[in-house]
């Protein structure tokens, strides 16, 4: 999947023979390093680990074992834990995605963890494909700051990005990654450990549980992808919804609906201004403080309010910069957030990487049918859809188990979190998810986006779930203090 195309349906939606090989006898040797992307950097201690490539698995009426390689090298990252003596049972971060580096990521969510840090390791394992686990990516599109809606050249360009690729794509699935994962933990001399995973990394940590439940301590599920979902069909559904609970807030707050009346209305013919008549942005670009511009359209707006609702903060900033746009013509501040969100796409998410999960585990799920008349009233439309199968058809199906979109069945202790707001893992589908575990508590956040660690005191309530092991026993009342901020009505901020 190019970076073009990889740009429309993360920001829309988001390697000869079998080896028997086995672990190492002795535990890994780390050296002092520095993790994350400058100037967001911190200490750890790195090492790698050469993993089978295949686990002895085989996709069907794929590519043959003798194909391809025994091993892949994974790179690791361990982060002391801050007492003298750290307990025996570590957590490891499962990022998102898919085609995010859990050892890329952790800079920005170490805040999070700072209490786990009190008396456990953490590791960090840039899933195979990702980071510098035989990252998985494709050239960067020539064709500059544009979404790509052209079926055809979606097909080509997933095509070209198929045969850039280096490794059998069919072993770059989540099923494979959890024997890594696996084969990691033995490397280290781990009996059990804590899983925490975020949004994608959900899926993998549910899967790993399903293989691995001996192994598994407790599990911490944010912003759930429950494995009876594939991720797709109902991502403008899903979006949608958070927008008008956003008109919604509106409405009922006194502030915002004084200042932005019928925004619900000027939002929509907005979005079918910019469908009807692409219009030409010149914006400022604050890192580089040269004036930019670029041939803005629907699709960009779309992306860009998805993003923005992700979180609680970019929420709040919503009604003013649509007010502005649809009554004040200015669309420079959605241009400059558009062109930001496709940079850090391209630079955070292994493009191949996630065209070999989803080609694999989400679009041949996909009913071509399904909520199609409720896809094309949303915002996003349901081109998110026809770009996906368009893109898959020009990818291997890799390897996925029989009973991998199977409910599961648990008693090990699990805590999941959700935001009410959600525009893209809704409370529902942690809701789903838990309802074969047995030893699960379910968290949701009202008004609330994606991704819950780093808000109020969940930090401390993780933590405490972990030191316990016991969901129905933390005490989380400090959540009652947790809301969202109200909607600014101007650079200032909401109304006092």
């Amino acid at each position: 999947m190019p970076k073009k195309y990889a740009r429309f349906a993360l920001a829309l939606y988001f390697l000869s023979g079998p080896t028997s090989a086995g672990a190492p006898d002795s535990a890994l040797s780390f050296a002092d390093c520095r993790i994350g992307t400058p100037p967001m950097t911190t200490a750890a201690q790195c090492t790698t680990l050469s993993v089978p490539f295949t686990h002895g698995l085989q996709p069907d009426g794929q590519t043959s074992a003798q194909d391809v390689v025994k091993t892949i090298t994974l790179a690791i990252a361990k982060i002391p834990a801050r007492g003298n003596r750290a307990t025996n049972d570590p957590l490891t971060l499962l990022a998102g995605g898919p085609g995010q580096s859990a050892i890329d990521s952790w800079p920005q969510l170490q805040g999070a963890f700072y209490p786990v840090l009190a008396n456990r390791d953490i590791y960090l394992i840039d899933q195979r494909g990702t980071g510098d686990s035989a990252r998985m990516d494709c050239p960067i599109s020539a064709t500059g700051n544009t979404l790509n809606l052209d079926l055809a050249r979606v097909k080509e360009e997933a095509a070209a990005c198929y045969r850039e690729q280096s490794l059998p794509v069919e072993w770059f699935t989540t099923s494979v990654a959890v024997r890594d994962l696996d084969f990691v933990r033995q490397a280290l001399g781990i009996a059990q450990w804590n899983l925490y995973g975020v949004s994608y990394g959900t899926r993998v940590a549910l899967h790993y549980l399903r293989r691995y439940p001996a192994h598994t301590r407790s599990v911490i599920l944010d912003a759930v992808v429950a494995p009876q979902k594939p991720i797709g069909p109902e991502v403008p559904l899903h979006a949608q919804n958070a927008l008008q609970a956003l008109f919604d807030r509106c409405e009922k707050d006194e502030g915002c609906a004084a200042v932005f009346p019928q925004l619900a209305e000027r939002t929509d013919a907005l979005f079918a201004a910019l469908k009807n008549n692409p219009r030409t942005v010149a914006y400022e670009n604050v890192s580089l403080g040269t004036v930019d511009s670029m041939e803005f359209n629907d699709q960009h707006l779309a992306m860009t309010v998805r993003l923005l609702s992700y979180t609680a903060y970019g929420t709040a900033i919503l009604p003013s910069m649509l007010y502005d746009a649809a009554v004040n013509d200015n669309l420079a501040p959605f241009a400059r957030q558009a062109a930001l969100q496709l940079s850090q796409l391209d630079g955070t998410m292994a493009s191949g990487m996630h065209a070999a999960v989803i080609c694999t585990e989400d679009a041949p799920f996909i009913d071509a049918m399904s909520n199609r008349e409720l896809m094309k009233n949303s915002y996003l439309g349901d081109s998110i859809i026809d770009a996906m199968v368009a893109s898959c058809s020009q990818w291997p199906r890799g390897v996925i188990d029989p009973d991998f979109h199977n409910p599961i069945k648990s008693g090990v202790p699990v805590l999941a979190l959700s935001g009410q707001a959600d525009p893209i893992t809704p409370p529902d589908y942690a809701e789903l998810a838990i309802q074969s575990l047995s030893n699960a508590r379910h968290i949701i956040n009202p008004h609330q986006g994606h991704t819950q660690a780093p808000l109020g005191c969940i930090p401390t309530v993780m933590y405490r779930f972990i030191e316990t092991a016991d969901p129905q026993a933390i005490d989380i009342t400090c959540l009652d203090r947790l809301s969202p901020p109200a909607p600014f009505v101007d650079a200032n901020g909401p109304l006092p």
